[in-house]
């Protein structure tokens, strides 16, 4: 049996909770030094999915969310402030970020007008803005397929973006997909703001209840933000990798299969173009930041 470990941000190395599920059909392994759940069947990914959406709900009053990843890395930032180490580098890009939004604000942007003011940076972020929150999904069948595939974006001020189904090369070795399974608040309502939650370390945006379905990308992705909190100011963290409670694998081949041909599982239903999502529609006419820092609006192409 293969002890592993994950090493936290406070510098102690400490067993991720996942290691305490035993599956025939998964095995815990050691990838990139962080443990992950190799699995080989789709019930064993399942199970695995609802042990700690069960378990942290139960012990600690958090939600698990998932994030699919073609690539495990040791760090997990938001994307504002990804790659960013310096503290005043960090105050800068979220003072530039705040001047966007209060400029959103005082246009009145048509298509946020039915959007909380404090719900829509997270919003923003789903369709492409640069901002303080993190992706996650509540389907981990949506987060294998973001895991299946490469996602390219054209350089700013375009934004094009466009998603490649990863193919198994042939002789080659092994390729995997990453599931991560991302903690954070969700029983801890902020008061008079829907779909908001918040505790001391973390907080969360569920995009299907703060947002009116208007916005479709949202609700077909079963969309929600998560961020990582300073317990000192309140502030996001650079690195949000800390709320990871666990990472299943699964070879390419395998979560293809498992994928299979759906229609409800492709980019066209994931990422529906502006002529059925009427609030990307808007996005697009009328939100578009003029600072290449904050990205931009994505142009959806098949």
């Amino acid at each position: 049996m293969v002890t592993a470990w994950r090493r936290r941000d406070t510098g102690h190395e400490m067993p991720l909770p996942l290691s305490k599920l035993h599956h025939p059909s998964a095995q815990h392994l050691v990838d990139s030094g962080i443990e992950v759940l190799h699995v080989d069947s789709s019930h064993a990914l399942t199970q695995a999915a609802g042990y700690l959406k069960y378990n942290r709900a139960r012990d600690y009053g958090r939600a698990v969310f998932f994030r699919g990843q073609t690539r495990l890395h040791p760090t997990l930032g938001p994307s504002l402030l990804r790659g960013i180490k310096d503290p005043q580098a960090a105050f800068n890009r979220r003072a530039l970020l705040k001047d966007f939004l209060t400029a959103v604000d005082q246009h009145k942007a048509a298509p946020l007008r039915a959007v909380s003011p404090d719900c829509r940076e997270a919003l923003l972020q789903h369709y492409g803005i640069h901002t303080t929150w993190l992706d996650v999904v509540d389907n981990v069948w949506v987060a294998l397929w973001f895991a299946c595939h490469h996602a390219r974006v054209a350089p700013w001020p375009n934004g094009y973006l466009h998603f490649e189904k990863r193919v198994p090369r042939m002789g080659g070795g092994p390729e995997y997909c990453y599931v991560l399974l991302v903690e954070s608040a969700y029983f801890t309502p902020v008061p008079d703001q829907p779909g908001r939650y918040r505790n001391d370390t973390s907080e969360t945006i569920d995009l299907r209840v703060a947002v009116p379905s208007q916005f479709v990308r949202p609700h077909a992705q079963h969309g929600v933000l998560v961020r990582r909190l300073s317990k000192k100011r309140g502030l996001p963290h650079l690195d949000f990798f800390p709320l990871v409670a666990g990472v299943i694998r699964v070879t390419l081949e395998d979560a293809l299969d498992w994928l299979g041909s759906a229609t409800t599982l492709t980019s066209h239903s994931l990422f529906p173009p502006a002529f059925y999502d009427y609030g990307y529609r808007g996005l697009l006419a009328h939100v578009e930041p003029a600072d290449r820092t904050l990205g931009s609006i994505h142009r959806v192409q098949p």
